[in-house]
């Protein structure tokens, strides 16, 4: 094994962690009041974190007859009558995906009747070097996974190279 080539490695994923570490947003969610939001990975890795990637969208809710409003910065984007949830505390949920178009802060809102729940996302351009980082930080992860070397493997899930 070359030590000195597998050290650079992971010199080089170590570095690219660190610059993109501030730009994680993750998923976001709350909890409170009779409608709450929940934000939620889509299908590509920049989901709900960069321009043109989709992101889900859920209003969960236990008023199963009045219509559920999401808006972002505003603007309406889907609207209608939630439907059962099993397997959540809710007895509802109104769910639509969202592909963000603006960069900077979104706010995305969940309302119905008087009530409302809303969260803030800070999302980046596809094609900038923040998210060119962040999809180089997970190729290395998951090499990192894969091969099973090194100390950076503690993040693996199952070896499957899913860090979330």
């Amino acid at each position: 094994m070359n030590t000195m080539k597998t050290s650079r490695y992971a010199a080089m994923g170590v570095a690219i962690a660190a610059a993109a570490a501030g730009l994680s947003i993750g998923t976001a969610t709350a909890a409170t009041g009779p409608v709450s939001i929940w934000i939620g990975p889509g299908p590509d890795l920049l989901s709900c974190k960069a321009t043109t990637q989709k992101c889900a969208v859920t209003a969960y809710t236990s008023d199963m007859s009045t219509p559920v409003t999401i808006t972002v910065n505003g603007k309406t984007i889907a609207s209608g009558v939630p439907v059962p949830s099993s397997g959540t505390a809710a007895s509802g949920q109104f769910s639509t995906m969202w592909v963000p178009q603006t960069v900077g802060t979104n706010t995305v809102t969940v309302a119905q009747g008087g009530n409302s729940d809303s969260a803030t996302l800070q999302i980046m351009d596809n094609n900038s070097p923040e998210a060119f980082a962040q999809r180089t930080e997970a190729f290395l992860q998951a090499q990192v996974c894969k091969t099973g070397s090194s100390s950076m493997s503690a993040g693996c899930m199952n070896g499957t190279g899913g860090v979330h």
